[in-house]
C-alpha cells in the first residue's frame, strides 16, 4: 500500500479544521447556567455574614425560590432556573437581605443583560426617629389638581430625602414621618410608593409614615378631595422645588407665592397650568379660585325682556294719546303707577332671595307679577 504523502499546505488545513472542531459543541445545543453574581454593602463596607434570598415574582405566583450565605467580602452567587427574558416570561427576580432586624432589597432584574454587571444590596446601620417623627427635607412636591364641582380632586406626590447615614426607624412600630395636609380633605388613598401600602396612613389631618426610611430619595404619592376651592397647602421645614399643577380647564386661581410658568402637556389632550416656587422654608402656598363672572338666568332674561317691551308699549300709548287728547284731559293717576312699579321691583328682590325655588313658589311669584303688570298697563 501506498504510503501518504501531503504537502505543507495541505497539513496547515487540516490543522486549522482540527482546531475548529475543538472549538465546536459536543451536543446539539450548549447548555447555559444563568446566575446573579452581586454583593452586600452597609453604608461604604461590606457584609461579612448573612443570607441572601432570591424571590421570583410572576402572574401565576411569587415567592422565595433559593438563597444563599454570602462570603466574608460580602459577595454571593446565586443561579437562576433560567435566562431573565420578560418579553417571553413575565416575570422578576429579586435579592433580599436582613441586617438590623429591618429587610433591604436589590433592583429587579428583568432582562439577561442585567446579569452582566454586579448586582448590589445596599444595607444601612439604624437609628431611632423622635416620637414625633424624623425632620426629612422634601427635595421636590408636585400637586396635581383637577377642578371639579365642589373642591379639587388632588394628587399628591411627596420625594422625601433622608440626608443622613442611617436608616430612621421606630423601635415600637409608630411613627417615623408625618407631613400635614390641607385641613378640608376626604376620600384619602394611598397610591403608588418606595413604602409598603400599609405603612402611609391619614392620621389627624397629618399623612403619616410608619416604615423605616433609608437614605437617599424616597418617593410616595396619594390622592385625596379638597371639597373647597380655597384652601391653604401647609410646607414645613425644607422645600427644595414644588409644582402645583393645574388640569385644564380650570377657573383662574392663584397659588400663592408660587409663580405661574410655562405649561405642560403630560399626554395628547392633557394640557396643565404651572405654578412653581424654589427653596421654601417653613411656608405654606394660599390658594384662591376667581369668582366666576355673574350671568342671569335664562328664565329671568325673559321676564326682563317683557318688562322693557311692557314699558315701552305704555311709552308709546301715552305719546299717541297726549296727541290726540286735549290738554284739558284727566291726569294718568302717578302715584299709584309709582307704587305699582314699586311693588314689581320689591316682589322681583323677594324672589331672588330663594336659592333654589319650587315650582309653586316661581307660579306664584309669576302670577303675582302678571296682575301687576295688567294692573299697570291699565293705568297706562
Amino acid at each position: 500500500m501506498p504510503a501518504f504523502r501531503a504537502d505543507l499546505g495541505t497539513l496547515t488545513l487540516l490543522a486549522l479544521f482540527a482546531t475548529l472542531l475543538s472549538f465546536a459543541p459536543t451536543g446539539a445545543q450548549q447548555e447555559v447556567h444563568p446566575e446573579l453574581r452581586g454583593q452586600v454593602r452597609v453604608g461604604e463596607e461590606t457584609l461579612s455574614e448573612g443570607t441572601v434570598i432570591l424571590h421570583l415574582v410572576s402572574e401565576a405566583s411569587s415567592g422565595e425560590i433559593d438563597s444563599v450565605t454570602v462570603s466574608s467580602d460580602g459577595s454571593f452567587v446565586l443561579p437562576l432556573p433560567h435566562v431573565p427574558d420578560h418579553a417571553s416570561r413575565q416575570e422578576i427576580f429579586f435579592a433580599s437581605v436582613e441586617y438590623g432586624g429591618l429587610l433591604y432589597f436589590g433592583p429587579a432584574v428583568t432582562e439577561a443583560f442585567q446579569l452582566d454587571s454586579l448586582y448590589l444590596i445596599q444595607a444601612y446601620d439604624t437609628a431611632s426617629a423622635p416620637p414625633d417623627g424624623a425632620d426629612i427635607p422634601l427635595s421636590a412636591r408636585n400637586v396635581f389638581l383637577e377642578k371639579i364641582d365642589a373642591g379639587w380632586m388632588a394628587t399628591d406626590v411627596f420625594e422625601l430625602r433622608n440626608e443622613g447615614a442611617y436608616t430612621l426607624y421606630s423601635p415600637d412600630e409608630g411613627m417615623v414621618w408625618s407631613y400635614p395636609l390641607p385641613d378640608s380633605i376626604a376620600d384619602f388613598q394611598v397610591g403608588q410608593a418606595d413604602l409598603a401600602p400599609d405603612a402611609l396612613r391619614l392620621e389627624e389631618g397629618r399623612l403619616t409614615v410608619l416604615s423605616p426610611i433609608p437614605p437617599g430619595d424616597g418617593f410616595l404619592m396619594v390622592r385625596y378631595r379638597i371639597t373647597e376651592d380655597d384652601f391653604v397647602l401647609p410646607l414645613p421645614g425644607k422645600t427644595d422645588a414644588v409644582e402645583i399643577l393645574v388640569r385644564e380647564p380650570a377657573p383662574p386661581a392663584e397659588f400663592f407665592p408660587l409663580q405661574l410658568t410655562t405649561p405642560v402637556e403630560l399626554e395628547p389632550g392633557n394640557t396643565f397650568r404651572r405654578y412653581a416656587a424654589t427653596d421654601l422654608v417653613d411656608a405654606e402656598i394660599r390658594t384662591e379660585v376667581a369668582p366666576e363672572p355673574w350671568s342671569m338666568p335664562a328664565e329671568w332674561i325673559g321676564i326682563l325682556l317683557g318688562l322693557l317691551l311692557g314699558a315701552a308699549g305704555v311709552a308709546a300709548y301715552r305719546l299717541r294719546a297726549g296727541k290726540e287728547t286735549p290738554a284739558s284731559g284727566p291726569e294718568v293717576p302717578r302715584a299709584e303707577r309709582e307704587e305699582l312699579l314699586v311693588s314689581i321691583a320689591k316682589l322681583d328682590e323677594d324672589f331672588e332671595t330663594h336659592d333654589n325655588p319650587s315650582a309653586d313658589q316661581r307660579d306664584q311669584y309669576k302670577a303675582a307679577r302678571d296682575r301687576l303688570l295688567s294692573r299697570l298697563k291699565r293705568l297706562s
